[in-house]
């Protein structure tokens, strides 16, 4: 079990991390590191300290916790490296690129707007409003639908039957 992190490995540290990052992203790193607590891979301090080097670390967004066979032992030999075996850094380099994808909408900043066009706030105000709707809103607006359009159904066999009409005479 990798007991802890020494300051000498830093660059090993963050090459595993973002090897991890590319593949299961920010958002599923902390259940692979639970796995790999559960397995005894690592130690809470070595998860904990994996997580703070994520923390500063290009962002990304998986779509499993899960490694291929081949990911996970090349994850296993970062580390066997980190415990202080001697692994080649060919062995480390992996041939399929990550799954997860860069994820830019953490590091955009919100702050509220001193003036708001009037057509951006509209659209806003629509937004807003339509995430207010409820089913039973949207059954009563369907509804409403229904009878327009059979509305303009009957208007339209009206209007049919008396072109027919003016037809025949």
């Amino acid at each position: 079990m990798l007991e802890e992190l020494g300051d000498n490995s830093i660059e090993t540290q963050r090459k595993w991390i973002k090897f991890l990052l590319e593949r299961v992203g920010h958002n599923n790193l902390p259940r692979l590191l639970n796995y790999y607590k559960s397995i005894s891979w690592i130690s809470d301090p070595v998860a904990d300290r994996l997580l703070e080097l994520a923390s500063v670390e290009k962002r990304y967004k998986g779509i499993s916790w899960t490694l291929s066979a081949q990911e996970q032992r090349i994850s296993r030999l970062y580390i066997e490296k980190l415990e202080g075996r001697t692994i080649e850094d060919s062995l480390l380099q992996v041939q399929i690129p990550g799954r997860a994808k860069p994820d830019g909408d953490k590091n955009i900043e919100i702050r509220p707007a001193k003036y708001m066009p009037p057509v951006e706030k509209k659209k806003m105000e629509f937004n807003i409003h339509r995430r207010e709707v409820t089913i039973s809103s949207l059954e009563k607006e369907l509804d409403e639908k229904y009878t327009h359009i059979e509305k303009l159904n009957v208007g339209s066999i009206t209007l049919r039957m008396n072109f027919l009409k003016a037809i025949r005479n």
